[in-house]
């Protein structure tokens, strides 16, 4: 078992590539690996309560830790209550901390 911390930046509804990085991100925690998605910059767009995107819901229902970074959700005017509940917020010291003990990092 293997622990991926994925950084997703992109906005899935503007960038068609997400969608395949969803489906990795599920295929790897299928697989029995740990995964953590930290979503920055427009990454913070689907984690809201009124965002619909099928990809990123299925992995609000597996074994993956989601969450959004605090500065990314601020410049986008968007409040903690406002995301999905299983969203957790952070600072991005959790990729430092995710670099430092030997998680792969996978920038999106």
């Amino acid at each position: 078992m293997s622990e991926f911390l994925f950084i997703q930046s992109r906005d899935p509804f503007t960038d068609a590539l997400t969608k395949s990085q969803y489906e990795l991100i599920h295929h790897l925690a299928n697989a029995g690996n740990r995964v953590t998605v930290v979503l920055i910059q427009n990454g913070v767009m689907p984690a809201t309560k009124s965002s619909i995107f099928t990809p990123f819901t299925k992995l609000l229902h597996e074994n993956i830790t989601l969450v959004a970074d605090k500065f990314s959700l601020q410049q986008r005017e968007i409040d903690a209550e406002q995301l999905i509940p299983e969203i957790l917020t952070t600072d991005l010291d959790i990729v430092i901390k995710a670099l430092l003990s030997g998680q792969k990092v996978i920038w999106n």
